[in-house]
């Protein structure tokens, strides 16, 4: 099969790998001229050199959510690093050592643009796409589309009466890089998920009150010098008004209130739609149902990302052999049941978390039949139960076990 890679970040680097390995004849498209995605850090922020959005989200000071084993794609292991949370730099320089050693630059296509991609006959693609330093247009021909492009580009904005007239008083995380601009200021952080508490933590340590508001998912820790805050009911001039009745001087905003799903280059004949962050229909979270040759790679979250990306890559690799195992009415089916037993809102319809990690990659495993990840992998997260304790180690030991070392 000739198959098609939007995207060279970790989860398309995955899906490279293993279309290879699976003898597949491969290219993948990236639109920057570096692999890696999310994890390569840049002052900058807005448009790029060619007038196309920066797709990174990175800001300097992060620590990985998750502890580095919970990182690692299946059989690549980080080298020389003890501790376990570790830094941006150090996540790219793994990534760019796995490329390396399976070799999958010459198969990427740097500073390429996905312009469209659309269905032909018989399942097969037509993917049309500029190269930015020549300007020159191509179109190519897949029997299989793999889309790889994260979740963490696309800023997703609250609604709160007012906002509008903060100006550039307000950012959404998004766009957030150093805390400098930020020294002695009072600052207000909405959303306390991983990079609501992260950025909490790192802008607290130069402004003079720190300000995080959140409804009751509340993920890690901060500082002892974070003043929490119920959701913020309306801004007034500098002033937030939040639903316990109180109110506080404000300087500047932060919303770390998520992402959304776009996917420009697909016209409608792809058959996919996005509802609040529904992305309809995908088999198992991968495969579009309307036309099974695509398949969405990293779509999920509150999981983990890495072997997340290596299960997926295998389970859409090995379904394509033969689309007609499943009919559209089964796969539906068994996505709307999926919806029933999590009794999941439409913006939580791909999210995984703690109860149904192990449950969801040895679904895939088993409907397919590939390997499973290890247990220990879902062991060590579910431990975790979404804390984050940045000081502490691990260490795993075989399949099945796991330690915490000092």
């Amino acid at each position: 099969m000739k198959i098609g890679i939007v995207g060279a970040g970790a989860a398309g680097l995955a899906a490279l790998r293993h279309s290879l390995n699976s003898g597949h004849e491969c290219l993948a498209f990236e639109q920057t001229d570096k692999i890696g995605g999310t994890w390569n850090y840049t002052d900058q922020t807005g448009l790029d050199s060619y007038g196309l959005p920066i797709h990174s989200s990175m800001y300097q000071g992060l620590l990985t959510n998750l502890p580095k084993e919970l990182m690692e794609y299946q059989d690549f292991h980080y080298d020389g690093i003890d501790r376990s949370f570790i830094n941006q730099e150090q996540v790219l320089d793994y990534v760019n050592k796995f490329a390396e050693h399976y070799n999958l630059y010459p198969h990427i296509k740097f500073l390429h643009h996905i312009i469209k991609i659309h269905p032909l006959p018989n399942e097969k693609w037509s993917l049309r796409e500029k190269n930015l330093e020549t300007n020159k247009i191509t179109d190519h021909q897949f029997d299989a589309i793999m889309i790889c492009i994260g979740n963490y580009s696309v800023p997703k904005m609250p609604v709160i009466r007012g906002m509008e007239l903060l100006g550039d008083k307000a950012i959404h995380s998004h766009f957030y890089r150093k805390n400098h601009a930020y020294e002695l200021k009072r600052v207000l952080i909405i959303g306390a998920g991983p990079s609501g508490t992260d950025i909490a933590k790192i802008v607290s340590e130069v402004a003079e009150k720190l300000y995080i508001s959140y409804n009751t998912t509340f993920f890690g820790e901060t500082r002892e010098n974070v003043i929490h805050k119920p959701l913020v009911e309306k801004f007034e001039g500098s002033k937030a008004f939040f639903a316990d009745g109180s109110v506080e001087e404000i300087d500047n905003v932060i919303y770390c209130t998520g992402y959304q799903y776009v996917y420009p280059f697909l016209t409608k004949e792809c058959g996919i739609e996005v509802e609040n962050r529904w992305v309809k229909y995908l088999y198992k979270h991968i495969v579009n149902v309307e036309h099974p040759t695509m398949g969405f790679m990293g779509i999920t979250f509150r999981v983990c990302p890495f072997p997340l990306f290596d299960i997926q890559a295998r389970f859409f690799l090995e379904f394509i052999k033969n689309t007609s195992k499943f009919s559209k009415d089964e796969m539906i089916r068994d996505i709307l049941k999926d919806i029933e037993d999590k009794s999941a809102s439409t913006a939580q319809v791909h999210q995984i978390g703690n109860a149904l990690h192990q449950t969801y990659f040895d679904d895939l495993a088993n409907t397919v039949k590939v390997e499973k990840v290890r247990p220990v992998i879902h062991k060590l997260f579910q431990s975790l139960c979404g804390e984050r304790n940045v000081e502490k180690n691990y260490r795993i030991l075989n399949d099945e076990e796991f330690i915490e070392v000092n």
